[in-house]
C-alpha cells in the first residue's frame, strides 16, 4: 500500500496557532473579569480595601466608605498637635483615643430622597496646602464635581473650608481639617476617606471618588495644558502676595485673560481682599478654563497618561479603568450647561466658637434647598428660547465687557459671538431683537441683569443677528 503524505503548510500552522492562542487568551480575560467585576451587587475584597459595583459608572470598581467603629491609636508621644489654619487660628484639641465607637454616619439624606438622578458620578476635588516635610495641613479647597451621565452635564459645588462640622470621631471642627485628622489617626482610607464620610454624614451626599492635590499641582496641570484664558469678571488687587514662589503684587482687572501656573494659582488663592466665598468662585473659574483649553487641545482622551505624567503630586482613588472610563464620559459632556454653585454666606450662619474661632455654621434648611436646585437636571432654558435658535451678538465700547459676557452666555447654552463691529460705549445697555425672538431676549436680560426696559424691537432685514446686545457703562461684569 502506497502512503499518502500531505502537504504542509507552514504559515496556516503558525496561523492556527496564534488564533487558539488568541482565544484562549479572550476566555481567559473574561473569566478574570467575571471574577473581579462580578455582575452581582455582592461586595468583593481586594486586600484590605472593599469594593462594590453599584457605582453609576460602567459597573467599575468602587471603593465602598468603611464606617469606623474602633478607636483612634494614640497620639504620637509630644501630645496631639494643634491644626490651626493660617489666616484663622482655631485651637483644635482632639481626643487622643476614644472610649467608644464612633457614631454611625447619617443616612444619604439627599440621595435617599431621591434628589441624586441614580446615574450620577460624584467626585471630591481637594486642594491642600501640605508641602513637604510639614506635619500637620489643611484641606482649602474643596469643590464637588457632579457628572450627570445621562444628561451629559456637569455642576460644580464649592463647599466652603470653614464650614463647622461634625467628624466622625473627631467632633464638631472645620471641614477643612478632616483631611488631616483621617491621617494622623489611620482612619480606614485615610483622610479623603474621613472628609468623604463628613460630607456624606452632614450634607448627604455620597462621594464616589476623589482627586487631590497641592499647590504644585495645580500650577504644573497648567502649564502642561500651555497657559488658560480666565474670564476675570471682578477687579482683584492684592499688594503683598506671599507665597511658595515668590512675592507679588496682584492686580487682575475685568477681562479674558491668559495666565501660567503660577499666575491662576495666585488668581485662585488670594483671599485677603475679598472672602473665601469669591475665592472659591475664582478657583470655579479656573477649573472651568483648564476644561476649555484640554477640551481645545482635545486632551480629556489622554488623561490617563496626562496622569502618570503628575502621578507624584495627585493622588486619587481613581484606577486605570476608571480613568479610562472618565475620559471617555468627558468627551461628551455638554460644557455649555454647567452649574457652578456654592455653599456661601446665603445658607451659612458666621459663628464664634468657645475658643474665639470664626467659623461657618450650616442652614440646613437652606443648604437642602440649594442641592434640591444643584442636582435637579439642567434645562433647555426653558424651551420657548430654546426654540428660537436666536444669533446672538454682542457689542461695546468696552471690547473687554464684551469677551466677558459672550463667555458666560456661551456656558449657558447660548449661540453668541462678540465680533460686531467698534461701537461707541453707550451710557445705558440695549438689547435689540429683529424678529420673533422675545423668550431669548428676556432670558437675556435676566442672566446680564438688565432692565427689562432695555429690550427693544426693530426690523433690519440685513442685521448680522436676530438679537444684538450693546453693552453700556451701566452693565457689571461682576456678578458675585
Amino acid at each position: 500500500m502506497r502512503a499518502h503524505f500531505i502537504s504542509v503548510n507552514p504559515k496556516l500552522i503558525r496561523a492556527l496557532i496564534l488564533a487558539n492562542v488568541a482565544v484562549y487568551s479572550i476566555a481567559a480575560l473574561l473569566v478574570g473579569y467575571n471574577y473581579w467585576f462580578p455582575a452581582s451587587q455582592q461586595t468583593q475584597t481586594f486586600g484590605a480595601e472593599r469594593y462594590t459595583n453599584d457605582a453609576p459608572l460602567i459597573a467599575i470598581r468602587l471603593p465602598t466608605p468603611t464606617p469606623f467603629v474602633g478607636t483612634f491609636a494614640t497620639a504620637p508621644a509630644g501630645g496631639v498637635p494643634t491644626v490651626a489654619p493660617l489666616e484663622t487660628p482655631i485651637p483644635v484639641t482632639p481626643v487622643p483615643k476614644l472610649t467608644a465607637p464612633a457614631p454611625t454616619p447619617k443616612a444619604a439624606v439627599v440621595r435617599d430622597q431621591g434628589l441624586v438622578p441614580p446615574t450620577n458620578l460624584n467626585i471630591l476635588l481637594l486642594g491642600t496646602d501640605q508641602r513637604a516635610g510639614q506635619s500637620n495641613w489643611r484641606t482649602d479647597t474643596l469643590i464637588l464635581l457632579t457628572i450627570n451621565q445621562e444628561a451629559k452635564t456637569v455642576g460644580m459645588l464649592t463647599i466652603p473650608r470653614d464650614l463647622y462640622v461634625n467628624i466622625p470621631g473627631v467632633g464638631k471642627q472645620r471641614i477643612n481639617t478632616a483631611d488631616f485628622y483621617g491621617y494622623y489617626y489611620h482612619y480606614p482610607g485615610g483622610g479623603p476617606n474621613l472628609i468623604k464620610q463628613t460630607i456624606e454624614q452632614n450634607l448627604g451626599i455620597r462621594v464616589h471618588y476623589f482627586v487631590r492635590g497641592g499647590f504644585d499641582a495645580f500650577r504644573r496641570a497648567i502649564d502642561i495644558l500651555g497657559g488658560i484664558d480666565v474670564d476675570v469678571d471682578c477687579p482683584l488687587y492684592e499688594q503683598d502676595f506671599y507665597d511658595d514662589y515668590g512675592h507679588a503684587t496682584l492686580n487682575f482687572q475685568p477681562g479674558v485673560q491668559t495666565m501660567d501656573g503660577v499666575t491662576a494659582l495666585r488668581y485662585a488663592r488670594s483671599r485677603y481682599t475679598t472672602n473665601d466665598y469669591d475665592r472659591g468662585r475664582r478657583q470655579r473659574k479656573v477649573i472651568l478654563a483648564m476644561w476649555d483649553k484640554a477640551t481645545m487641545l482635545d486632551l480629556l482622551p489622554k488623561w490617563p497618561e496626562l496622569y502618570q505624567e503628575m502621578s507624584d503630586s495627585i493622588q486619587t482613588d481613581l484606577g486605570p479603568t476608571e480613568m479610562a472610563a472618565l475620559a471617555y464620559i468627558g468627551t461628551q459632556l455638554k460644557m455649555d450647561k454647567i452649574k457652578s454653585r456654592a455653599i456661601d454666606n446665603r445658607s451659612t450662619i458666621p459663628y464664634v466658637t468657645p475658643e474665639g474661632a470664626q467659623v461657618l455654621l450650616p442652614n440646613a434648611e437652606k443648604i437642602h434647598a440649594l442641592l434640591v436646585e444643584f442636582f435637579a437636571p439642567v434645562t433647555d432654558q426653558a424651551d420657548a428660547a430654546s426654540k428660537e435658535n436666536a444669533k446672538i451678538q454682542i457689542v461695546s465700547g468696552n471690547p473687554q465687557a464684551a469677551a466677558l459676557a459672550a463667555t458666560a452666555l456661551k456656558r449657558q447654552g447660548f449661540n453668541v459671538s462678540a465680533d460686531g463691529p467698534a461701537t461707541p460705549l453707550a451710557a445705558v445697555s440695549a438689547i435689540t431683537v429683529y424678529g420673533a425672538k422675545t423668550a431669548t431676549a428676556q432670558q437675556l436680560a435676566a442672566f446680564l441683569r438688565l432692565d427689562p426696559s432695555s429690550i427693544q424691537t426693530a426690523t433690519d432685514s440685513n442685521a448680522d443677528a436676530d438679537i444684538v446686545v450693546n453693552l453700556g457703562r451701566d452693565y457689571n461684569a461682576c456678578q458675585r
